[in-house]
């Protein structure tokens, strides 16, 4: 069957969403290095010149699956938020933790995002994945207000940024690759590998500690 170009918005839209699942089982599978056109192709029912239709690199592709995750991440802490009338402190980390930990892909790839996936993405990707991504911050500070309405300004928009670097600078050190624990054995340093979810928790809590 000839191939025909998608016309709608609604088509468009289809042909992407199978490109990104595919490029979700590969980096599922075998991480960023896994994931190229070649292999997206023997996976949807593309051709690989017709994905240069849809996407200019793979890490455009890897782009919107970081947006879907980071918009499903959004959907649960939201719910959540919503759901609670009031939360101390600890519990208020423990819905945060709670709805980051599970999203590995989305911790995955946000690990990469400054370093190689936006480095290969248009600056109108780029755009137009912070726009629609935003909505997860509006969802922070609306919980910030909502169950530390006392805290002071200052603090709650030190902790937006702060909510991210924490996952840029723990989720690497507690899942390093396998030949990062053997050279680090070789050069005889000593190794305590981190519990993302246990020190991400400590580390929220730090940040609230004088809300």
């Amino acid at each position: 069957m000839d191939f025909v170009r998608a016309r709608t918005e609604e088509q468009i839209s289809s042909r992407q969403e199978e490109i990104v699942n595919a490029g979700d089982v590969l980096f599922g599978q075998y991480g960023y290095e896994g994931v190229n056109f070649k292999a997206i192709s023997a996976l949807t029912s593309f051709k690989r010149p017709t994905i240069y239709l849809y996407y200019k690199t793979k890490d455009e592709v890897l782009l919107d699956l970081l947006k879907r995750e980071m918009l499903d991440w959004e959907a649960a802490l939201k719910a959540e938020f919503d759901a609670a009338e009031i939360l101390s402190k600890e519990q208020y980390c423990g819905v945060f933790t709670n709805t980051v930990v599970p999203h590995d892909k989305m911790l995955r790839l946000l690990t990469i995002l400054n370093t190689n996936i936006e480095k290969q993405c248009s600056l109108e990707k780029i755009t137009e994945f912070k726009r629609e991504i935003n909505g997860v911050f509006e969802v922070v500070w609306e919980s910030l207000n909502k169950f530390f309405p006392q805290a002071e300004e200052e603090k709650k928009h030190f902790f937006m940024p702060s909510f991210l670097a924490y996952i840029f600078g723990f989720y690497p050190l507690a899942h390093p690759t396998q030949k990062q624990i053997e050279a680090m054995a070789l050069a005889g340093l000593r190794y305590r590998q981190l519990d993302f979810k246990d020190v991400y928790y400590r580390s929220l809590l730090l940040l609230l500690a004088d809300f």
